[in-house]
């Protein structure tokens, strides 16, 4: 199917006749005769009528011309195959024309990473697998610098490129993906020849900030409190790691969002969807970041401040007193204990 050509202009004779003739009064307020038999509107007529022709050899675009469109769009000493069709060579270069190559805005990093090098030859020679499940782009930053107040402060000309690539086969449990070194190197590679010249790039994992979490479950009478599977405990600590799980956590499911702070009334909503837990207080939320990162309101705690690259990693500090489940007697069950 050709690709449909623009009408560079729809006006019809009719359109063009009717513009004319609402213009006289203005143009020419003795003019009152508009009828067509008055001799100058069968001059406006004539010129509307010579106007459309000329508009329809503007919307009629030679072969020769459109050929000297696509070697100018095309790499030099482009010339259009024997069997190749014109239509389809138009096709074939407006789709070229449209793909990305050029990593110039943060979109272009993120979809380049996402789409463009997994096909790549460059990446095809790391040999393990090379998707990658998540790419954020930081501009104006340098995540690279062993300094903090550095990693804090703009950085004109420098992109920051954090990526998650897809974890090993086989593995379990809670996965906070980072890139290697061989990752690295090859990305930048991969961007050298596609980023502007004075951008300097640094590609680099997320930081995961620990995150503990304190609260009291009430449950149902059905709950169950034996250490097994099904313990309320574990099943309530199992909906805050897949709340806050990199890949396929946060309120889309789609990976908890970068630099997304963590809320208590977060931690709320998801404990109060356990279906064993009838209702949740004294929600109290902890990190080792330091103390600059919690968010106090009226003397209380209300979250945690993340950064731009800045992921959660859900742990339980020993030093808190974690989940704590009351039974329908009001008996208290601390988190790992039977």
């Amino acid at each position: 199917m050709a690709i449909p050509l623009p009408n560079l202009d729809d006006r019809t004779y009719a359109d063009l006749a009717a513009e004319a003739r609402a213009l006289l009064p203005s143009l020419h307020p003795g003019w009152t005769n508009h009828n067509a038999s008055d001799p100058g509107i069968v001059l406006v007529e004539l010129l509307a009528w010579l106007t459309e022709m000329l508009m329809f050899q503007v919307n009629e675009i030679p072969v020769a011309h459109t050929e000297t469109f696509l070697k100018l769009l095309n790499e030099p000493g482009w010339s259009r195959p024997a069997n190749m069709s014109l239509d389809d060579a138009v096709r074939q270069t407006i789709r070229g024309v449209r793909e990305r190559y050029r990593a110039v805005t943060p979109d272009d990093f993120v979809h380049l990473a996402l789409h463009d090098w997994p096909q790549s030859a460059l990446a095809a020679t790391l040999g393990s697998a090379t998707t990658l499940r998540r790419v954020h782009c930081v501009p104006r930053r340098d995540l690279e610098t062993s300094d903090s107040a550095a990693r804090s402060a703009p950085a004109p000309g420098h992109i920051s490129l954090v990526v998650l690539p897809q974890p090993a086969p086989g593995t379990s449990g809670a996965v906070y993906p980072s890139p290697d070194k061989p990752l690295r190197d090859t990305l930048l590679r991969f961007f050298d020849e596609r980023r502007t010249l004075t951008t300097r790039l640094h590609i680099v994992g997320p930081n995961y900030v620990e995150v503990s979490v304190a609260a009291n479950l009430a449950l149902h009478e059905d709950a169950r409190l034996d250490g097994s599977d099904d313990d309320a405990r574990k099943q309530a600590r199992q909906a805050l790691a897949a709340f806050f799980d990199p890949l396929t956590g946060g309120p889309e499911g789609k990976g908890w969002p970068f630099g997304r702070d963590v809320y208590a009334a977060d931690i709320y909503a998801v404990l109060e969807q356990v279906a064993v837990v009838n209702y949740v207080e004294d929600v109290q939320l902890f990190t080792s970041a330091g103390p600059d990162r919690v968010q106090m309101q009226d003397g209380r705690l209300v979250g945690i401040a993340l950064d731009a690259h800045e992921l959660v990693k859900l742990v339980t500090d020993p030093k808190q007193p974690g989940l704590v489940a009351y039974d329908t007697r009001g008996k208290a069950y601390a988190e790992g204990a039977v």
